[in-house]
Parts: structure tokens; C-alpha cells; sequence
């Protein structure tokens, strides 16, 4: 009988440890749903121009301390940089100074977009989620 406990005991250990594995991945390749109201939208692309002129003022309270994003930013062969992923589904982080946050649900992966706040275009980055 010991020899049997033994294995049940070390087969429930087992499903356990892989389950908080299993739980600790996911968590990374998932997201969480924007609290509150949605930031907004990027600009789509057309022809190298922004598809509207909706631009937002921004504001000089908003500015972060130099340098503070600067290091996490890649770009592409033509020299445009990729927007930067964030903890919320379809929302990514802008990659020109202040870096809001910015819906990109009707954007697809790899689509130039403009930023409505800077004016400057940028490249939606390949995001791996499961939402």
C-alpha cells in the first residue's frame, strides 16, 4: 500500500507544480482588459499620410524624465520605430515622447500608423496574447 500512496502523492505534486508552470506562461502571453475608458485610437495610413487630421493636444504635465523609455524602443529597416507593448489587450504605449497609450483594435500587426498626439508614424509591433 505505501508504494501506491507514494505515486498518487508524487502524481498530485506533479499536476500541481505543471499547473502553476502552465499558469506562470500564460501569464505572460496574456492580457488584461483596459480599466475604464479606452485611450485614443491611432491613426490609420494612407499613401505615407495620416488617414485624418484628428490630432490631441498634448500636454506639458505629461512629459516623462529623459530617457525614461528611450531604451526599450526598436525599429524597422526604414528607420520608423515600433509602437511598445503594454499590459492591456489592443492598447500599446507610443514610442515618441510622452508615450500614451493608444488603442491600435483596428490596426493590424506590422501597419504603419501615426501617433494623434506627436504626429509622427510608427509600426504596431508583433504582440504574442491569447486575448
Amino acid at each position: 500500500m505505501k508504494p501506491h500512496r507514494s505515486i498518487l502523492a508524487f502524481v498530485a505534486l506533479s499536476c500541481t507544480l505543471s499547473s502553476c508552470i502552465v499558469q506562470q506562461i500564460a501569464g505572460n502571453f496574456t492580457r488584461d482588459v483596459y480599466p475604464g475608458t479606452r485611450p485614443p485610437h491611432v491613426i490609420a495610413d494612407v499613401d505615407g499620410k495620416p488617414a485624418s487630421q484628428s490630432w490631441i493636444q498634448v500636454k506639458d504635465t505629461d512629459l516623462p524624465p529623459a530617457g525614461a523609455v528611450a531604451k526599450t524602443i526598436r525599429t524597422a529597416p526604414d528607420g520608423l520605430p515600433y509602437g511598445l507593448p503594454c499590459e492591456f489587450s489592443d492598447i500599446i504605449v507610443s514610442p515618441y515622447a510622452p508615450h500614451y497609450q493608444l488603442d491600435y483594435s483596428s490596426s493590424q500587426v506590422g501597419e504603419k500608423v501615426w501617433d494623434p498626439y506627436t504626429r509622427k508614424p510608427f509600426y504596431i509591433p508583433r504582440l504574442y496574447t491569447f486575448n
